[in-house]
This record gives structure tokens, sequence and C-alpha cells, in this order.
């Protein structure tokens, strides 16, 4: 098999939820002839898994659990076989220009080795409309272009490696996924490399996946409260981050702009208060956290 044509294709998940893995798959089925593709379906078990019957032939693979989420990128990256890097979440189904979306660039232009894209949030209940709409994951309804800055040549320097497509020189050249960061924000530290070692990230629009809505407020809970424990080591790994609440200040703006005559903007203006709230009582969390494990 030729690796360096190969696409390898990395989904990891914790838990096998079977019909978010097969909608996965069989949304990915067509696309598969257009390359040499391999498809990884990696495991959190500390127990071998054998795999499940599914609609298209994938190497399934069984690693260490509850080590975060970089540990198990770079596990996607140390069993891949090829030289183009996919990785897709699992809760996640594509549209049937994705994957060339993504490749065809890194193809194109043998200089560039990073491609990234959004996803979409299809209507769900009252509350995940309204959470969606704060523009993650990967821009949510909001759009990726209201999170994160893109130039008008269509460079960005955020990955979002939840939907994205890497050249595995990449790696040798800035290193793998961070995994002391194992709460998140993995994709934004390793972002900051990309930008330093003057590496672009070229942004396709029309690469966008398909993501759920997250539809409960414990949900949404937890999930503040993980982006501000990841905030705190995020701060440790990069210095000053000045930019990036200048980043937020702007995309908060664009929340409002978006969604000034939506009658839900109320709430999702209390959302997005809530968000800081609890990211910040996250962020605290960490800290005490760390403390206590130095004295």
């Amino acid at each position: 098999m030729d690796t360096k044509q190969l696409v390898s294709i990395i989904v990891i998940f914790d838990v096998f939820r079977q019909e978010k893995i097969i909608r996965l798959l069989e949304s990915m089925r067509p696309q598969l002839d257009m390359y040499p593709t391999e498809i990884l379906l990696l495991h959190e078990s500390n127990i071998p898994v054998a795999a499940p019957t599914l609609p298209i032939p994938v190497r399934y693979i069984t690693i260490a659990e509850k080590q975060g989420i970089p540990f198990n990128r770079n596990q996607g990256l140390d069993h891949a076989r090829g030289d183009f890097i996919v990785y897709i979440d699992d809760d996640c189904w594509v549209q049937e220009n994705w994957l060339k979306s993504l490749i065809e660039p890194l193809l194109q232009d043998a200089s560039l080795m990073a491609v990234t894209s959004g996803t979409k949030i299809p209507p769900s209940n009252f509350l995940g409309d309204c959470i969606s709409a704060l523009g993650f994951p990967g821009g949510g309804s909001l759009g990726f272009d209201k999170v994160w800055k893109v130039s008008k040549g269509g460079f960005t320097n955020h990955l979002a490696v939840g939907n994205c497509a890497l050249h595995r020189e990449i790696f040798s050249k800035v290193g793998v996924f961070d995994e002391t960061m194992k709460n998140g924000a993995e994709d934004a530290e390793f972002s900051v490399r990309l930008e330093r070692a003057h590496l672009p990230i070229k942004y396709v629009p029309e690469g966008y996946a398909f993501h759920e809505a997250r539809t409960t407020w414990n949900d949404f809970v937890r999930w503040q409260l993980r982006r501000g424990k990841a905030n705190y080591h995020f701060k440790k790994k990069v210095g000053g981050v000045g930019s990036f609440v200048s980043l937020r200040v702007w995309s908060a703006k664009n929340i409002v702009r978006h969604n000034i005559f939506n009658w839900r903007l109320p709430v999702i203006l209390s959302l997005q208060g809530s968000s800081l709230v609890l990211q910040h009582i996250g962020y605290i969390q960490e800290k005490r956290k760390n403390e206590r494990s130095q004295t």
C-alpha cells in the first residue's frame, strides 16, 4: 500500500454508540473511492474489545481509557499508516463533498500542511438551538468565521481538530498534541505552535461536517467547566492570552449581530454570561487543584 497517497481517517470514542458510528460511516461511504483510504476506529477501553459488525471495513483498535483527548489523538496518529491524517469526531456525520474539500488543498499545494473546516448543527430543542448559537463546536450555528478570524485569502490561525486534515510531516515540525492538556484546548495550543512556526491553516467552508447539538443544561455546565479547566492549562502553556480575550470579545459581538432579530436572543445572552461564569469557576478549580498537587 502506497502510504504517501493514503488517507487515514481517525475516529475516537469512549463508549461504542452503534447508531452514531454507523451514521458517520454511512455518510463517508460514497466518498471513500476518491483516494486510497483507511478508517481507524479507536475505542477507549482497558479491556480488548472485539470489532462489532459495521457497514464498511475499518481498523478497530483498543486504546487505554481516560488518558485525555490529546493522548487519544496521538494514539490515532501512531496507528495511522497514511501521510494524510483526517480527524473527525464520532458524533459527527459528513456531507458529500467533505473528504474532497479537506484533501484536495493538501494535494494541490505541497507547502500546505493543515486544512480545517467547521461544523453545522441541525435544529434540535430550544436549549440546544440557543447553545449552538454561541458558536461551538466548530462554529455551531454562528459560523466558523464568526468565532475565529479568517483572512480574505481563506487562512485562519485556529485548527478545529474535530474536523480537519493534516499532512503527517507537520508533526515532525511542531510535535504532536500536548498530552498534559487532558481537559481539552489541545487544538488551540497546537494552533499556537503552528502560527509560531509560520505554518498556515487553510479554512475550507465547503468541508463542513454535521455535529449534534448539546441539548441539556447539565451537559452545558459540564462542558463549560471543562473548558475553564482547559483554559488554565492553555494559559500556562502559551503565556499571554490577551489576543485570545480580544478574539472572544469580537466573537461575542458577532453572536449579538447574528441573533439581533432572533427571539431567543435573551436566552442566548444568558447562556453566554453563564459560560463566562462557569469557565471562570472551572479555571479556579483547576488552578487550586494544581497548587495543591505542588505542595
